[in-house]
């Protein structure tokens, strides 16, 4: 595998840590961005590029305490490997549209306290707890449920529902942007 080949690469496992830091001879870049699709469409990130050459005092001091982060770290061996695809029997069935299409739920949950209501990711809240929220209008406050199906989930009025629910359901109900 190319990931295992490559003796100068290390992969360790900090408990509690979220900051990703990706560091090289001359520059360092810090951010919160996880590394897939859904953090670069959906979250707001942030990230700092420190360059050795312009500001070799604050490169030291990144690279000191990437290093103390890599000493108290566990390494963890990162493996990638194909799995091959099962091979699905022909079918003489040719797939309806209706089949293929999502239909929106009737039915969500306040996003706070788990009471049914209608499904609209833009009003997640029951009107009790839209009435506590809106005394202090945080839009990223997070809550405790999933609007959709309710599982537990850190959602917020821009963010209502877990990832699954988005993916599944975004081209049947418009979202609020998260601006």
């Amino acid at each position: 595998m190319w990931l295992q080949s490559k003796a100068s690469i290390r992969a360790s496992f900090c408990k509690n840590l979220h900051a990703k830091c990706f560091l090289n001879e001359s520059e360092a870049l810090i951010t919160s961005m996880n590394l897939y699709e859904f953090s670069q469409v959906n979250n707001e990130e942030m990230g700092v590029v420190v360059s050795k050459e312009t500001d070799p005092t604050l490169y030291a001091a990144v690279y000191e305490e990437a290093m103390r982060l890599i000493r108290v770290s566990d390494e963890i061996r990162v493996t990638v490997e194909k799995v091959a695809k099962k091979e699905t029997p022909p079918t003489d069935r040719v797939p309806t549209r209706s089949r293929s299409k999502v239909s929106a739920p009737q039915k969500g949950v306040c996003i706070r306290c788990n009471a049914e209501i209608a499904a609209n990711p833009s009003r997640p809240y029951c009107n009790d707890c839209y009435r506590i929220w809106q005394q202090y209008e945080n839009t990223d406050y997070k809550e405790k449920h999933c609007h959709i199906c309710g599982v537990a989930n850190e959602s917020t009025l821009n963010k209502p529902t877990c990832y699954t629910c988005y993916r599944k359901y975004k081209t049947v109900f418009s979202f609020p942007s998260a601006s």
